[in-house]
């Protein structure tokens, strides 16, 4: 049975949908995440200590820390419109974490998403992550701005599990 950390983005909220999806797949962890908190990183680190999850979700600024984990722990993520740039805030994360990369990362953008530009994110991933991430899989999803759908949710994970 898969251990899942799902780590919602910044104006989302803890539960919903998509976490009794992943409840029904495996263990899930999603926890009301505070990303102005002051001891985030360390917090995230207990987390991940306490965990240790076979796969990490992130959406938003929920996928930059899920990026920023797997590349510390070297665990596979799966990251929705991450605010890997264009973030409103930098959460208190140490900058030697930017030196980190994932094994494995699968990066869905909505082509319509006007609040983390898609197009950016793959600029900011060839100029940050090619060659650094192992592994790397880009899905684009056409009609889908920043909110990601159950469904997109669910055939997303179905198709790297």
């Amino acid at each position: 049975m898969k251990n899942i950390l799902y780590l919602h983005g910044l104006e989302s909220g803890q539960g919903g949908p998509k976490v009794d999806y992943l409840a029904s797949r495996g263990i899930c962890h999603a926890p009301e995440m505070d990303y102005t908190r002051k001891d985030l990183f360390s917090y995230l680190i207990s987390l991940i200590e306490d965990i240790n999850p076979d796969l990490i979700i992130g959406s938003s600024m929920g996928g930059y820390c899920a990026y920023v984990l797997g590349g510390l722990y070297k665990i596979p993520v799966l990251a929705f419109n991450p605010a890997l740039h264009s973030r409103t805030f930098d959460p208190l994360l140490p900058s030697f974490v930017k030196n980190h990369h994932p094994s494995k990362m699968t990066v869905v953008i909505g082509d319509k998403d006007t609040v983390i530009p898609g197009n950016e994110t793959l600029d900011y991933m060839k100029d940050n992550m090619m060659g650094n991430v192992a592994n790397v899989t880009v899905e684009r999803i056409k009609d889908m701005g920043h909110r990601v759908t159950l469904d997109v949710f669910c055939n997303m994970y179905n198709k790297i599990t």
